[in-house]
């Protein structure tokens, strides 16, 4: 059974010749009619505290949710970003590996091709150096024919005769 504030103070007690002071009585239930309305209210109080705090723990719980799936989600962004700089990683190392294998097999080209043209510039170093010992040759024994005409076996040629 529920008992209101209003229920007290409408009480009513059968007079009895030697009952209690009626005057104290009325006092008493007025002031628990008043503490009962006090706790009354405290706990309609207390039910919509709980009430907003309820409704504010769900809230926090939904962002905490929220937030959860947020990180998982930032934890599989950071992931996917990590193999992606992995995989371009790799692919820039393959590109360097790939022109690096270009550029050394273009410069043992160049090499090959700069050790022929010095073999064939050595080749006509030694051309030229004979040419120019048959050239001097030629010029001593022109220059010993000036010297002595009269050497044996030669001809002198453009030298006057003597009569």
């Amino acid at each position: 059974m529920k008992v209101t504030p209003l229920d007290i103070q409408q009480i009513g007690f059968r007079r009895a010749w030697r009952g209690y002071d009626r005057h104290e009585v009325d006092a008493f239930v007025s002031s628990l009619s008043d503490t009962f309305e006090e706790l009354i209210k405290e706990n309609r109080e207390a039910k919509d505290r709980i009430g907003a705090l309820e409704a504010s723990l769900e809230e926090l719980k939904r962002k905490e949710e929220l937030i959860n799936q947020t990180l998982v989600s930032a934890e599989r962004m950071v992931d996917d970003m990590k193999r992606q700089a992995q995989r371009e990683g790799e692919l820039r190392i393959r590109e360097a590996e790939v022109a690096a294998d270009t550029q050394t097999r273009k410069a043992r080209e160049e090499r090959v091709t700069i050790e022929q043209e010095v073999i064939t510039w050595r080749r006509r170093q030694i051309e030229l150096v004979e040419q120019f010992r048959g050239f001097l040759k030629g010029i001593e024994k022109s220059l010993d024919l000036a010297i002595d005409p009269a050497q044996p076996g030669e001809t002198v040629v453009g030298t006057p005769r003597v009569a």
